[in-house]
């Protein structure tokens, strides 16, 4: 199963998830599509970030990891910090998956690919109400965990918008920056 886009707190409640593409469709793909990328460049005086991992392109309002830091330098520790709280979407997807064992990769939904859609929002719907509720959900095992983990390579086309790429770097430079102030 792919949910292919989901958005959660650190709580592990989803907060959006897009269902609504088939589990071959890139993450950056989606990310160029989906409605809150819009809504979050429409913001003018908030500084609003999502962590994603390299599967995504480096934009303004997406935050990805620096490739090549050198541990210890200012983009190694914000590479850290980054990771870490980005475990917060996999913790999120291993209790989900547990929960609603369905949604595993080896349990693959035999649906059309809106039927399938509307079976992972119920789960993610069901899944917020246990959070809520203080429900514990089993989590995945290491084995599960292994045979889930398939990572898809950094797609962009050529023009790959190098302007919002820059736009990305500063904003990312500028959260490095801060976070070394801070430390």
């Amino acid at each position: 199963m792919e949910i292919l886009f989901q958005i959660c707190d650190s709580d592990l409640l989803i907060t959006n998830v897009d269902a609504s593409y088939g589990g071959a469709t890139h993450d950056a793909y989606i990310w160029r599509e989906c409605e809150i990328r819009n809504h979050l460049e429409g913001f003018q005086d908030e500084t609003v970030y999502l962590l994603g991992d390299s599967g995504y392109a480096l934009r303004e309002h997406m935050m990805t990891p620096v490739d090549n830091a050198v541990e210890n330098s200012p983009e190694g520790r914000y590479n850290y910090l980054q990771k870490r709280v980005r475990c917060t979407i996999e913790r999120t997807f291993g209790v989900l998956k547990g929960r609603w064992r369905c949604l595993l990769a080896a349990r693959e939904l035999h649906y059309c690919p809106e039927t399938a859609g509307k079976i992972i929002l119920a789960c993610c719907v069901l899944h917020n109400m246990c959070i809520r509720a203080g429900i514990e959900g089993p989590e995945l095992t290491e084995e599960e965990h292994q045979s889930e983990r398939t990572r898809q390579v950094p797609f962009e086309t050529a023009a790959s918008s190098t302007q919002a790429l820059q736009a990305g770097r500063r904003a990312r430079n500028s959260l490095i920056q801060m976070l070394e102030r801070n430390r």
